[in-house]
């Protein structure tokens, strides 16, 4: 029963539902703030039009070349000869499958640039939860704060009117006045943090989809989220995009030397000739044109795509590193403040509080001396702080876990 006290004072949030001018303000749960930024996230959505613009490429990239015509006249003027008018049309056909390494290149790099948007998503949705958490953190504290400041109050209106008394000397009630300031400085710094946590929110969503005054509703309250780092560590390999990204990149490398190398082909043009002459005689011909290629076969190009292969595999085993590196960052922290939560449940919190209460009620009575008072005070907010904080960190652990393997863990 103490716990369920104690959770209920810590935790509860108690946000006001009306705004300024008695309007209603929006009141967004975490879902809803990560369906809003999928929509208005600016930067997801420049990585949307990217999509689209890379896969117009391979539209370019099918194209075959255009056709040629070419004409000339002879003896048009100043001359006996009959004048002739000549039309040359030509079709280039390339050779070396250069225009299915150019799709192929192309839709490669239409892949490359998907998973880079999943990757994209994936770092938003993260951002957004850890900024929701920073959000109901820095409520919780401040409900914590306005919660010890209403008992402060009390026992001061008490102590005042002992004082008019001669119950107590005027010294003690001053000490208990000055006290408060710690009290308020909790209440100030909580609102400033949520404050600020709330304007990255909505930075991270997107800075119109929301007004500046606007209500969170969730909780802090601790649920056992799995921390199998073997697990974890596979999920991410399975289903991190930036990976899958890097994994893309590395085969649009190799389409590009197979581009490069289809490229050093020679194109042949086969034209058809009509010549026709002012003597009525007409004449067709046929005949072909192509580049002779002695000083250029492509070898600059081709090097560079080859280098680019060992550069994409390279970047691969960072990613690499670095996923499996969060992967174990989140899991390390998350277990750490899954332990301290548990602890400060367990044990101080309660401790904490039974104490708080037993020295309030002794000093109400007269029965134990301010510092007592002070110290017990002092001690529960501490620990209370820290039992938030602790529930804060977790959260953010699990939402970076998520992240970090590409998918929800709850």
């Amino acid at each position: 029963m103490l716990r369920k006290v104690m959770l209920a004072g810590c935790l509860s949030l108690l946000l006001a539902p009306m705004g300024a001018g008695g309007q209603e303000r929006p009141r967004v749960t975490v879902d809803d703030a990560v369906r809003l930024s999928l929509r208005e996230n600016p930067t997801l959505r420049a990585k949307q039009s990217e999509v689209q613009s890379v896969r117009a490429s391979e539209i370019t990239a099918g194209l075959r070349p255009n056709p040629t015509a070419s004409y000339s006249g002879e003896g048009l003027a100043g001359s006996q000869s009959p004048a002739q008018h000549t039309l040359i049309v030509g079709q280039t056909i390339e050779l070396g499958g250069k225009r299915e390494r150019r799709i192929e290149s192309a839709r490669a790099a239409s892949k490359v640039t998907g998973f880079e948007l999943a990757d994209v998503r994936r770092q938003v949705v993260a951002q957004v939860k850890k900024s929701f958490v920073d959000v109901l953190t820095a409520a919780a504290q401040r409900t914590l704060a306005a919660d010890n400041l209403r008992t402060l109050d009390e026992i001061e209106r008490i102590q005042r009117f002992r004082a008019e008394r001669g119950d107590i000397s005027e010294l003690e009630l001053l000490r208990l006045q000055v006290q408060r300031f710690s009290f308020e400085r909790d209440a100030s710094d909580a609102e400033l943090a949520m404050r600020s946590a709330k304007i990255a929110l909505r930075a991270a969503i997107g800075p119109t989809a929301l007004p500046e005054d606007f209500d969170v509703v969730g909780d802090l309250a601790f649920r056992e989220v799995p921390l199998d780092r073997e697990a974890a560590t596979r999920e991410a390999v399975a289903n991190r995009p930036d990976l899958r990204a890097a994994d893309a990149a590395r085969e649009k490398a190799r389409a590009d030397v197979n581009l490069a190398r289809a490229n050093a082909w020679w194109d042949v043009t086969p034209q058809l000739e009509y010549q026709r002459s002012t003597a009525n005689e007409n004449t067709f011909g046929l005949g072909v044109s192509l580049p002779i290629r002695i000083f250029d076969r492509n070898q600059g190009e081709i090097a560079r795509t080859e280098s680019e292969v060992l550069r994409a595999g390279s970047l691969r085993e960072a990613a690499a590193a670095q996923a499996l590196a969060e992967v174990e960052t989140a899991v390390t922290t998350g277990a750490v403040q899954r332990d301290r939560v548990r602890l400060l449940v367990d044990v101080y919190l309660p401790k904490a509080l039974r104490a708080r209460d037993t020295v309030e009620f002794a000093y109400r009575r007269g029965g134990v001396s301010l510092l007592d008072f002070l110290d017990a005070q002092r001690t529960y907010r501490e620990t209370a702080l820290e039992h938030l904080r602790a529930l804060g960190a977790y959260w953010g652990a699990v939402y970076q876990l998520e992240a970090a393997v590409g998918r929800p863990v709850e």
